[in-house]
């Protein structure tokens, strides 16, 4: 997405995790890269990494000087990562409902909450049918993306 709304040209290296890109970037071996705030936000408060922008709608309350990446000139990138909990199809309703009220519980804890919140992250709150309108929307937009991109599998 970046390569294409900047028409930029640059090398992506896949790497087997952030843990050996995040030591490349550090040690030089590398002149950028693109992660999630979770392995990147103490890299970044301890002054190994200069973080440029944040990729999400709005900035992160870790880093609150850091702008998005709209803020920072580049208008329709945004980039969010989200994490989900699935169960099968045919899950009956209401261990799917307990399922999702165990989570929204663990996640209000105070521990929880702080390990979320040092790591840059805010703490979510989209639960229910609204989640599975907004997984259509980011296949819909990941699906544009490799298209436009002319990504193919190996």
């Amino acid at each position: 997405m970046f390569k294409t709304l900047t028409k930029t040209r640059i090398l992506h290296v896949p790497y087997r995790g952030a843990g050996p890109a995040v030591a490349d970037l550090v040690a030089g071996h590398v002149d950028l890269m693109f992660d999630g705030l979770g392995s990147s936000a103490q890299q970044i408060v301890g002054g190994h990494f200069r973080a440029l922008a944040v990729a999400a709608p709005k900035r992160a309350p870790l880093f609150p000087d850091l702008p998005t990446a709209v803020e920072a000139g580049l208008p329709g990138y945004e980039v969010a990562t989200w994490y989900a909990m699935w169960a099968p199809k045919n899950t009956p309703p209401e261990i799917v409902e307990r399922m999702r009220k165990e989570v929204a519980a663990a996640l209000a804890t105070p521990a929880i909450k702080a390990a979320w919140e040092q790591n840059g992250f805010e703490v979510p709150d989209m639960m229910g049918p609204e989640f599975g309108t907004f997984v259509s929307l980011e296949v819909a937009r990941w699906s544009k993306v490799v298209q436009d991109a002319g990504i193919k599998l190996e």
